[in-house]
């Protein structure tokens, strides 16, 4: 065997970890359309975990890595772990960064500016990567077969800066300007050992990356609010001199003075056979100490997130989808005809889960009252009449495909991108997408409507503008099998039935675990986006599909995401991504099949103040750990409940604190 192994590669190419306020964690998806259980007992998960530890803290989601051997054809020999008989040493080498803080002040993909940065009065001029004051960078730190402690990833921002200035229009916490054009005096004080993650091995020595506590939190005084200052500057969204690159219309994602504990970067390992043979994802290593230089085709890459609170609903486009839309060569059914439970069912059935998180889905908002996806919805797509329908791919059937057909967006542009033509990739100046060459009428009939990656269209209102994509359209792959299937050029298949990574040959498992970790993701509208901002869809980003390119620096990919990331995680409250971040929840009632709604975020902050549906930035850095899962509710044999051919979801393992009311205040007792 060790003769035939000429190279190794980590799986998954890209990984994601999800943030939890618990010490405890579970292990991410591994296989496509498995659902896993975050552990424990009694509790809703797919096993009957729980997603909260005995405190009601939310679990962390955590990645693994594994290593598979390649002979010199390029075929799958076997996976490298401690307990073959071919296995010496196994040494992982880790380096994260997190470059929020230093890098460009997120403005919109069609509106990047790269002179504007993020706390722009500290270390100006320079490139983010340059500006190490505000990087938290831990370091490259290594963790080797035998290691049963984890070892932990710390660093250090708003380093060696005393004093400043803050824009005026920004709110402070217990302080308001006399004057808010005015720029406000504010000292600085450094965030030490901030943790970004954990390196762990499992018994096996496959690598752990389990992510941050989530935290974040404001170094200055006095302390700058979680909130959108835009809100209240005149003309809308900011002054006209456009003096202040902080106070505009995404001034939420550009806080200043504020650290979050995500990451991303670089997962590299180096093999150690009995024989003597040195093995490395890293060119020029020799031995299992040396550093070599990174190679982008072995290398794996680490994204840390926020949680997923609806983990069995899936985005209708993911970062998966992006990457086969961005390297066609790669999508593994092309060339194929069109399978209807393959292709076409997820879709459809992603549509009709919306109905549980999103109000407009769900029928529960005026405007879409008789026009939604939920059980008694016209949109009601798995149910028995559309599914007969939908399988038929005679001519008497045609006419309602033709229809769904009809329904679907179509973005313009080209393979691989969002856009209108070649936007350059950042940090090059964008074309301006003020000229009347791009601007477009959007069609708020078709579907899905989600808001897209050009912001929604009151935000390009607001603007004066009309960028493109202001609603998120399906992939070309999405699109071109719909209308194979639309036209009657399609195979049923069989229901898809989610199988287990053991369960997979050998030869399947590398790509399971690349598209396992990333199918539940977000692959638009990136406005950042919650797992990647749009830096996703250019392919010179990328050595190969699910490979990040080596010019990328570990901390930049995900740098353009908000800042903290709390702030975007309130304000993409109504139809972003509802499947990780509900916009609404609902109860059922099994007897009258009916079912009540309520608002996701509600409740009670630490101060007993009502969590706001309008103003809850600087409520979700205490709330987001304490919020409810969605999950399917089940029947007594185990299986899900359906309505109408869909799964019944509801709210369930929310933190009861959430619910506490204010404290009454104590009257002072009468002296007798």
């Amino acid at each position: 065997m060790a003769e035939k192994i000429k190279s190794i590669r980590i799986h998954p190419g890209i990984g994601i970890a999800r943030l939890g306020d618990s010490d405890e964690f579970y292990i991410g998806p591994e296989a496509p359309g498995v659902v896993v259980d975050p552990g424990g007992s009694n509790g809703p998960g797919p096993n009957g975990g729980t997603y909260r530890d005995s405190k009601a803290r939310l679990k962390r989601q955590a990645q693994r890595f594994r290593v598979y051997a390649y002979d010199a054809d390029g075929k799958v020999v076997a996976e490298v772990s401690s307990d073959s008989d071919l296995v010496q040493s196994i040494h992982w080498r880790v380096h994260v960064r997190n470059m929020k803080a230093a890098n460009y002040a997120f403005q919109g993909a069609y509106l990047f500016d790269p002179d504007k940065l993020r706390n722009p009065s500290i270390q100006p001029g320079m490139k983010p990567v340059e500006r190490d004051k505000l990087i938290i960078d831990p370091g490259v730190h290594t963790i080797a077969s035998g290691r049963t402690e984890p070892v932990v990833m710390k660093g250090d921002v708003f380093k060696d800066i005393e004093k400043g200035t803050l824009p005026g229009e920004l709110r402070f916490e217990g302080f308001t300007p006399k004057d808010p054009s005015k720029e406000v005096d504010v000292t600085y004080k450094v965030a030490k050992d901030i943790e970004l993650g954990q390196l762990r091995l499992d018994s096996r020595n496959r690598l752990l990356f389990v992510p941050a506590p989530g935290k974040g939190e404001c170094v200055t005084t006095p302390k700058v609010v979680l909130s959108n200052p835009s809100e209240t500057v005149s003309p809308p969204n900011g002054p006209e001199d456009g003096r202040n690159p902080l106070t505009n219309q995404f001034a939420y994602f550009n806080i200043p003075g504020w650290w979050d504990d995500t990451c991303c970067g670089e997962i590299d390992v180096t093999v150690t056979l009995k024989d003597g043979t040195v093995l490395s994802t890293r060119d020029n290593v020799k031995s299992a100490t040396d550093e070599g230089t990174r190679n982008p085709h072995a290398g794996a890459w680490i994204v840390t997130t926020p949680p997923k609170f609806a983990p069995h609903m899936y985005h209708v486009v993911s970062i998966l989808d992006r990457v086969y839309e961005a390297f066609p060569e790669s999508y593994p059914h092309a060339g194929k005809k069109t399978n209807f439970y393959r292709d076409i069912y997820p879709i459809f059935a992603k549509a009709v889960s919306y109905s549980w998180v999103n109000a407009a889905a769900g029928g529960v908002s005026p405007e879409t009252k008789d026009a939604a996806h939920g059980p008694g919805q016209p949109g009601s797509l798995l149910s028995a009449e559309y599914m007969a329908a939908f399988t038929d791919p005679g001519e008497d059937s045609k006419p309602t495909r033709q229809m769904i057909y009809m329904l679907m967006r179509h973005a313009p542009g080209m393979r691989g991108r969002l856009v209108d033509s070649l936007m350059p990739p950042p940090p090059a100046r964008p074309t301006s997408w003020k000229d009347d060459e791009f601007k477009r009428d959007e069609d708020s009939s078709k579907m899905p409507k989600l808001w897209g990656t050009g912001g929604k269209p009151l935000q390009n209102e607001q603007l004066g503008l009309s960028l493109p994509d202001q609603f998120l359209s399906l992939t070309e792959w999405q699109l071109n099998h719909l209308k194979e299937w639309a036209d009657g050029n399609f195979e049923v298949g069989t229901p898809p039935t989610p199988v287990a990574l053991e369960t997979l040959s050998l030869a399947e498992q590398p790509h399971a675990l690349d598209s396992a970790a990333l199918e539940p993701t977000i692959g638009g509208g990136f406005h950042p986006g919650i797992e990647f901002p749009y830096l996703i869809i250019y392919r010179e980003n990328f050595a190969e599909a699910f490979r990040v390119n080596e010019s990328i620096e570990p901390g930049s990919l995900s740098a353009y995401m908000s800042s903290p990331w709390q702030g975007d995680f309130w304000s993409c409250n109504v139809s972003w991504w509802p499947t990780q971040r509900p916009d609404i929840v609902f109860a059922y009632d099994r007897n009258n099949r009916t079912r009540t709604y309520k608002e996701w975020f509600r409740g009670y902050d630490e101060h007993g103040e009502p969590l706001s549906s309008t103003d809850g930035y600087h409520q979700m850095a205490y709330a987001w750990p304490k919020l409810g899962m969605v999950l399917p509710v089940r029947n007594e044999d185990g299986s899900f409940l359906r309505d109408n051919g869909q799964i019944v979801f509801a709210e369930q393992e929310r933190d009861p604190a959430l619910n506490r009311p204010p404290a009454k205040p104590v009257k002072p007792a009468k002296n007798k």
